[in-house]
């Protein structure tokens, strides 16, 4: 009789060390889970100030809205046509109005990538504004874009564009990494000589430099 309750508490004792140890098991498990759902990467396809792409505008209504109020501020979509080679401080994009159009990363505050970028869909978040830009700093994007040497020594003449200033970029589909974008950026490229100033002014009267330029 002695032996047959020795044996029944030693079982019991058993089963109620065995199902504390699979609980605890159990808890570690479910912990790991919980923590593995609550960490989420940043996405590498965005870039400076992090904003909502939802409602964005398509990128040709910048011309009407500076028409109608001086000022084209929002979210926009557009499409890649390149970027900046040597930094990634700029991208050019489709614009059904203007042809294309150069989008300034506000101030070198962040950059894009140098490659791979061409062709894809992006949403912008910013303002545009119309601004006079000067041969030197003409002939500085292209050589920011590798451009051929003829296509440099062509450019003459000032120009009177759309540009816009971006406070945060989103790139859908970018397959690159941000290693390979860090490793990408030549931190040595001078993009704050007097000859290339690109510190625009949007007070000015876009309407009245269109006159003058067009006369």
């Amino acid at each position: 009789m002695k032996k047959l309750l020795f044996i029944a508490a030693a079982a019991l004792l058993y089963a109620c060390g065995g199902g504390h140890e699979g609980h605890d098991h159990a808890g570690h498990d479910h912990g790991d889970h919980d923590h593995a759902e609550e960490t989420v990467a940043t996405p590498v396809n965005m870039y400076g100030a992090e904003f909502d792409t939802t409602g964005a505008q398509p990128i040709n209504s910048l011309t009407s809205m500076l028409a109608d109020n001086g000022t084209a501020d929002g979210v926009f979509a557009a499409r890649i046509v390149e970027s900046c080679q040597k930094m990634g401080c700029w991208m050019k994009i489709e614009s059904p109005s203007e042809g294309e159009m150069m989008v300034f990363m506000n101030d070198h505050e962040f950059f894009v990538p140098k490659t791979g970028v061409s062709g894809l869909d992006c949403y912008i978040t910013g303002s545009a504004y119309y601004d006079t830009v000067s041969v030197d700093f003409q002939k500085h994007l292209l050589e920011d874009a590798n451009a051929a040497q003829e296509e440099i020594d062509a450019i003459t003449e000032p120009k009177f564009e759309m540009a816009f200033n971006a406070t945060g970029v989103v790139i859908k589909g970018y397959e690159g990494s941000e290693e390979e974008m860090e490793e990408g950026h030549d931190h040595d490229h001078d993009h704050e000589g007097d000859d290339h100033d690109h510190d625009h002014d949007h007070d000015h009267d876009h309407a009245e430099e269109m006159e003058t330029t067009e006369g």
